[in-house]
Formats: structure tokens, C-alpha cells, sequence
């Protein structure tokens, strides 16, 4: 389904997935930056009132600390709203006044791993001077989070406790995210829509394109607007250009079949004035004419055709098969003869030709090669340098040059009471030289006659097979 998707909905589509996954690992790690921001924004408050109570503390000779002072400042002095501190020594305890008296149980504290890389020695000492971070659950049972450090007063031992809500940092932070997630929101919104915006315009060209085809084949115009984006302008001049090849080669087709209707008006004549009921008949004149218009008809179609295949190759023939299957019904046509039929030619050759005229061109050939022939006919092919060469081999009697010359003219045969009219070979050259190619005829090494068929191939053999089969009847 997605291969047959528009170009519009994978494009947008593909855009719309890597916006998304583009905005949410924004939203994360903005979110753990906003996280590690707000967390330190409490750690440091939390920090600066350890420090504040660790310069007021005093511890006298019994090992009662005390505090020089007043440490409840703001946020401290918020009755229950989880801003504590309490100072733990070994005789006594202080507390803020926000606990109301309660204390805060240090067995119910876990204290967290910060995940840091181990500090330099030069900055160990300072590193572990540090406060450590903890959890726990406050007189309230509320979240709170936690600082704590050893102190000494003196020669004592002390541990001063911090602690904030855990809102205090999840609060600003979902208020944080909620405004970061509508902003991107509308980011991604703002997004797609310039997205669909540049797709429509991007895919604008083809839309004209499109247009432009339909006005062609409706013939409003004749060619597509040759002014065009750099991207698709190679496309457009091969189709301006494949435009122009088939004007070109209808306007030689009209050409030739104009030439054929002009060149068969005085054959026609000549036939009516020789066959009226008044005029001596002569049938030699009648068969020289007959021959004459067959001979002209097959010419100027041939051009015609071959006018509008003129250009690149768009059509090409399976070499093996086809001469499989002429050679099989040439078998049984002269099964009382004995004859074996032989192929040694790569299977995947193909030729530059209609299916039709190759038939034609090749069954004329063995037609001869079984006609003629004693006991075998060989057919080999090969390609060189884009032709095809098709070879057909006879171990008949045999032709003298001059009567190679001769067999290759309309009309002409060296058996008149062989069946046939002698085109046979000449259609073969006529329908060869439209291709591009050539017929030539030679000895056979066997004796008889080789009948070399060169044909224009449409690829090269890439892998060279070779096919042999045998007939006996």
C-alpha cells in the first residue's frame, strides 16, 4: 500500500513521523534539563541554610549544641509546609520551628546516588565536603527531599538536615512542561502546516505537468511547455523529444503510404487496360504486373512500418523459441524426407523486430533450407557488437554465385517447377534492409547452401547458453 501511496500523502507522512519523534525527544530532554535546573534551584536554598546553621552552631563543654542565633528564616518558618531543618548532636536536638516539635526520623531516609563521574583528586576533598541528596517521608507523610552533612562543633559530631517538598520541585516543573508541551505543540502544528504548504507547492510542477500530457493528447497542443523546474526538465525534454520522434515518424509513415496509392495507380491502369474484355491477354504481362504491385505493396508497407519503429528499440523477439517452432513444422511437413533439424544458439538472444517479420524473414529460410536439403539443416546465432547473426545451414546441392545473385531478385526462380513464387528471399532482404540488417548467401560446409541472416540485436548476451535439439522423423 505504500509503494502505491501519492507522492503528496509520503511526503507528508514521512515529515509528519520525523516531526513528532523530533518533538518528543525535545520535550525529553528539555524536561530533564528543566528537571536538573529546578533541582538545583532547591539543593542550592537547601545548601545555603546548612551553611547559615553550621556558622551559628555552638557546642559547650557537656556536648550541648545550640544556636547563636535565630535560623528560621524563609521558607523555615512555614508551619508544616515541608520546609525543615533539624541539627542532631550527641546530647541534644534542634529543630525548626516549622516541625512544631516533631522530628525528623534520619532511619527513614534514602539517600540517593547522584550518578556523577568519580571528582580529580584535587577536587575529592571538596566533592565529599558536599552535602548529600536523599529521600524520605516527612512528620506529614509527604515526599520531601533532602540535604544532608556532618559537621564538626568543636570536637562533636553533628548532622544537619535539610528538607523541601518534593512539589517544590515537581510543582515548577509540570507547570514548566505543560507550557513547553502546548509550545510544542503549536510548533509541530505550525510545522506540518508549512509542510503541506511546501508539498503542494513542490508537487505543483507535476500537477502542470500533468496538464500539459492531457492537452497533448487531446490536441490542444503539441508539445509540453519546455520552461520548467531543473528537477523534472530532463523528464520533459525526453518527452518533448519522444513527442517530436513520433510526429516525425507518423508524418514518414503518411509519406510512404502516400508513395504506395501513387505508385500503384499505373500498375492498376495497365492491369485494367490488359485484362478489358476488348484488349488480347497476355498472362505473362498480368504476372509481370501482379508481381510487380505485390512487390511495392510490401516495400512501402515495410518503410511504413518500420517509419513507426523508427528510434529507440521498443520492441524485441525471442530468437530460440520462434526457430523451435519453424523447425518443428518444417519437420512434419517433410517427415517423409527424414530430416534432422538442428539449433546451437545462446537461449536468452534476442532481435530488434517485430515477432511477426522475424517469423517471416526465418521461416522463409528454412522453408528453402528443408526444401532443399538432403538429410540435415543446422541454425546457429550468435551476438557481436549489437547484431545479431543467424546462420541456417542445408546439405542440398547448392547454389553457383551467380545463381546466389539470381535467387535474391522478386520473382525469380532457378526450379520452375518447384512450388513458389521466387519472393521468398527477396521479402527476406527487403524486410532485413528495413531493420537495419542484411541476408547473404554463401556454401555450406556440408555442400549445400548457408543462408547468413544479420539482424540489429536489442542487448547484449550477457550468459552464453547454448540449445541443441534434434528432430528425426
Amino acid at each position: 500500500m505504500w509503494r502505491d501511496a501519492s507522492l503528496s500523502r509520503r511526503l507528508l507522512t514521512a515529515a509528519g513521523a520525523f516531526i513528532a519523534m523530533a518533538l518528543i525527544v525535545a520535550a525529553v530532554l528539555i524536561g530533564f534539563v528543566l528537571h536538573r535546573f529546578v533541582q538545583g534551584q532547591i539543593d542550592q536554598r537547601l545548601d545555603t541554610q546548612i551553611v547559615f546553621l553550621s556558622s551559628m552552631l555552638r557546642a559547650d563543654s557537656s556536648g550541648t549544641i545550640s544556636l547563636a542565633g535565630n535560623a528560621d528564616g524563609p521558607p523555615f518558618e512555614r508551619l508544616r509546609r515541608g520546609w525543615y531543618w533539624q541539627v542532631t548532636g550527641p546530647n541534644n536536638t534542634l529543630l525548626s520551628a516549622s516541625l512544631d516539635g516533631t522530628r525528623l526520623d534520619n532511619s527513614a531516609l534514602r539517600e540517593r546516588d547522584e550518578r556523577r563521574p568519580p571528582p580529580p583528586k584535587k577536587d575529592r576533598n571538596e566533592r565529599e565536603d558536599r552535602p548529600r541528596p536523599a529521600d524520605g517521608i516527612g512528620p506529614d507523610d509527604e515526599h520531601l527531599h533532602y540535604r544532608l552533612k556532618s559537621v564538626k562543633v568543636g570536637a562533636i559530631d553533628v548532622t544537619i538536615i535539610t528538607s523541601a517538598p518534593r512539589a517544590a520541585v515537581l510543582g515548577p516543573l509540570r507547570e514548566a512542561m505543560t507550557t513547553l508541551g502546548i509550545s510544542l505543540a503549536l510548533l509541530g502544528l505550525a510545522l506540518v502546516l508549512a509542510i503541506v504548504l511546501q508539498v503542494r507547492l513542490g508537487l505543483r510542477p507535476l500537477e502542470r505537468l500533468r496538464q500539459a500530457l492531457t492537452d497533448v493528447r487531446t490536441g490542444c497542443s503539441a508539445r509540453v511547455p519546455s520552461r520548467q523546474p531543473h528537477e523534472i526538465q530532463p523528464m520533459v525534454d525526453e518527452l518533448n523529444a519522444l513527442l517530436d520522434q513520433n510526429a516525425a515518424n507518423l508524418e514518414r509513415a503518411r509519406r510512404h503510404v502516400a508513395n504506395l496509392a501513387h505508385g500503384l495507380k499505373t500498375p492498376l491502369a495497365t492491369l485494367a487496360v490488359a485484362t478489358a474484355a476488348d484488349s488480347p491477354r497476355d498472362p505473362i504481362v498480368v504476372q509481370q504486373l501482379v508481381a510487380q504491385m505485390e512487390r511495392r505493396i510490401r516495400h512501402h508497407l515495410g518503410r511504413a512500418r518500420m517509419a513507426a519503429l523508427n528510434g529507440p528499440v521498443r520492441v524485441q523477439t525471442q530468437i530460440a523459441s520462434r526457430l523451435r517452432d519453424l523447425g518443428d513444422v518444417l519437420g512434419k511437413i517433410h517427415t517423409d524426407r527424414s530430416i534432422s533439424f538442428a539449433m546451437d544458439l545462446p537461449a536468452d538472444l534476442t532481435a530488434a523486430c517485430e515477432p511477426q517479420d522475424f517469423d517471416e524473414m526465418a521461416g522463409n529460410l528454412l522453408d528453402n533450407a528443408f526444401m532443399w536439403a538432403r538429410t540435415s539443416v543446422v541454425v546457429r546465432a550468435s551476438s557481436n557488437d549489437g547484431t545479431v547473426r543467424i546462420v541456417v545451414d542445408d546439405d542440398g546441392p547448392g547454389l553457383t554465385l551467380a545463381q546466389r545473385e539470381e535467387v535474391l531478385r522478386p520473382g525469380k526462380r532457378l526450379d520452375e517447377a518447384a512450388p513458389g513464387f521466387g519472393f521468398g528471399l527477396s521479402i527476406v532482404s527487403e524486410l532485413a534492409e528495413l531493420y537495419g540488417g542484411s541476408i547473404a548467401l554463401s556454401e555450406a560446409p556440408p555442400g549445400g547452401v548457408r543462408a547468413a541472416l544479420e539482424l540489429p540485436a536489442t542487448a547484449q548476451v550477457s550468459r552464453v547458453s547454448t540449445v541443441v535439439q534434434r528432430l528425426e522423423d
